[in-house]
């Protein structure tokens, strides 16, 4: 049975969802990191590198989502409190953490390298 789409051919491909948003925000979340190494607290651009590195390559992916989602919120109250956030900044905080919890509830996709349990 096929849902009401314009395009069903297309449902076939819906595995490659997760695997498109984990590594797009991987790769946010490591130059995230690269650029917060400039900052304070040197620390978190080190944990940012390595929960980006986990997500492009879609290893313990749900663990590194939730050490990703901590850093970005304390990233974001840290910056909130040395300078006001512009929305644009407040945005892309917001539409990061939307897609990590999305790859926290729907797991890696495909080519990763977590085995569902």
């Amino acid at each position: 049975m096929h849902p009401l789409s314009v395009f069903p051919q297309l449902l076939y491909l819906g595995l490659l969802a997760p695997v498109m948003l984990r590594i797009v925000v991987g790769a946010y979340i490591a130059t995230a990191g690269w650029q917060r190494y400039k900052k304070p607290h040197k620390w978190v651009s080190v944990i940012y590198g390595i929960s980006g590195l986990f997500l492009i390559v879609g290893l313990f992916t749900q663990i590194a989502v939730i050490i990703s989602i901590l850093i970005l919120g304390f990233d974001y109250h840290v910056d909130n409190k040395v300078s006001p956030i512009s929305k644009d900044k407040k945005i892309i905080y917001i539409l990061v953490g939307v897609i990590l919890l999305t790859l926290l509830f729907t797991g890696p996709g495909l080519f990763a390298f977590d085995l569902p349990l």
